[in-house]
């Protein structure tokens, strides 16, 4: 492998960009909640919620069995006696869920980008 190659071309590249050939650096703006009303506010913060309560919630369950395993084995068995439909109609409750919010993530992102 050349790497003379590699190195004149990095170095004609850091030339190019100490010059301003490649233009100037555009500034990533921030998104920011202004004009939005309080009502969209909230439900925006509401929409945060989900995913940090459910990996919270995961430890917790940990911290949970740990400190009283016979009251969590009682829930366990509670649990056991779920019918699986419910189960699975849990897991596609959650999966539409976050399935559709990220499906609006990128087509937002397609959009801005044309």
């Amino acid at each position: 492998m050349d790497f003379t190659k590699i190195v004149s071309t990095a170095e004609t590249l850091a030339q190019d960009l100490a010059s301003g050939a490649a233009g100037p650096i555009p500034l990533v703006q921030p998104k920011t909640p202004q004009g939005k009303a309080g009502y969209d506010r909230l439900i925006d913060a509401l929409n945060r919620l989900p995913r940090p309560l459910m990996a919270l919630s995961t430890l917790g369950v940990f911290v949970v069995a740990g400190l009283y395993p016979v009251w969590f084995e009682s829930q366990m068995q509670v649990l056991a006696c779920v019918p699986q439909p419910l189960w699975w109609l849990l897991g596609a409750v959650i999966t539409m869920f976050f399935g559709s919010r990220e499906a609006h993530y990128i087509r937002q992102n397609l959009s801005s980008n044309r």
